[in-house]
């Protein structure tokens, strides 16, 4: 009977003792840092990143868009690329909540033949001041390390066109609803 009142003396320490490491680790990994980069001409984006996640900016030259990268600071589990458009002088609407989901809805169906769904279903993505849309579709077959599940889309910021692909290896990975939450929240700054 004392070994049973120790060893539930020694669980009760060991969950309070465990209970606020896994409460600290459980917001650190809730922790973003806002992000800004630079767009030619077109002020900043700022986008709010997970901590932990590295990124990468690719120009192929000057004054050219940029290509933003998002990684999980360990692995390869996903991927995110979030490509910055514009439009020509005075195209108002260019990326107008029409001409973005026509965008979506085209570059879906080209997707049709190597998709394990058959169809696209476009979801809509509202940001405080913007919105857009993606589907998500899976790959029939996906060659040995590449990505079995895709997530892709675009959505208007401020006088932006952000193009995106979430590639990832878990259907339903809290990595896509991150990075979900980036695009909702992203922000363009002036010049």
């Amino acid at each position: 009977m004392n070994m049973t009142r120790k060893l539930v003396h020694l669980v009760f320490v060991m969950t309070l003792l465990v209970t606020p490491l896994i409460a600290s680790t459980g917001s650190a990994a809730g922790q973003k840092v806002t992000r800004r980069y630079p767009v030619p001409e077109h002020g900043t984006l700022e986008l709010n990143v997970p901590t932990p996640w590295k990124s990468e900016v690719h120009k192929t030259r000057e004054n050219m868009p940029p290509t933003f990268i998002l990684n999980p600071a360990k692995g390869n589990d996903f991927q995110v690329t979030i490509s910055v458009l514009w439009g020509k002088p005075g195209e108002q609407d260019f990326n107008s909540r029409e001409k973005v989901r026509a965008f979506v809805e085209k570059d879906g169906q080209k997707l049709l033949p190597d998709i394990a769904e058959g169809k696209i279903v476009l979801q809509e993505i509202k940001g405080v001041s913007h919105s857009g849309y993606y589907y998500s579709v899976t790959d029939k077959a996906p060659n040995p390390g590449e990505y079995r599940y895709m997530t892709r889309g675009a959505i208007g910021v401020g006088n932006l066109f952000l193009n995106f692909t979430i590639l990832h290896r878990v259907r339903d990975s809290q990595a896509v609803q991150d990075a979900l939450s980036i695009l909702r929240e992203a922000k363009q700054s002036a010049k």
